[in-house]
């Protein structure tokens, strides 16, 4: 997948590394280290979705978001 860079990637960049050290630390197992990184990316998705968070959620983007050159209403996309 591919995140729209905001302050919530950040955060869970910042996350994953922490959790990477507690890993390396034996502070729990490498199943246990990826289900915490799993809760706190579904977390993050559900603020962008259900909160509509757009600086702390997870805005997924696919492989054709480099092809976007500007913003329209859902309206111009539908007559367009």
């Amino acid at each position: 997948m591919r995140p729209l860079a905001n302050k919530g990637v950040k955060a869970f960049l910042a996350f994953q590394h922490q959790t990477i050290d507690r890993f390396n630390r034996e502070e729990f197992s490498q199943k246990e280290a990826q289900l915490e990184i799993e809760h706190f990316w579904a977390g993050a998705l559900r603020c962008a979705v259900i909160e509509r968070d757009v600086e702390q959620g997870s805005l997924m983007a696919g492989q054709s978001v480099a092809m976007v050159t500007g913003e329209q209403t859902t309206h111009q996309i539908w007559m367009s």
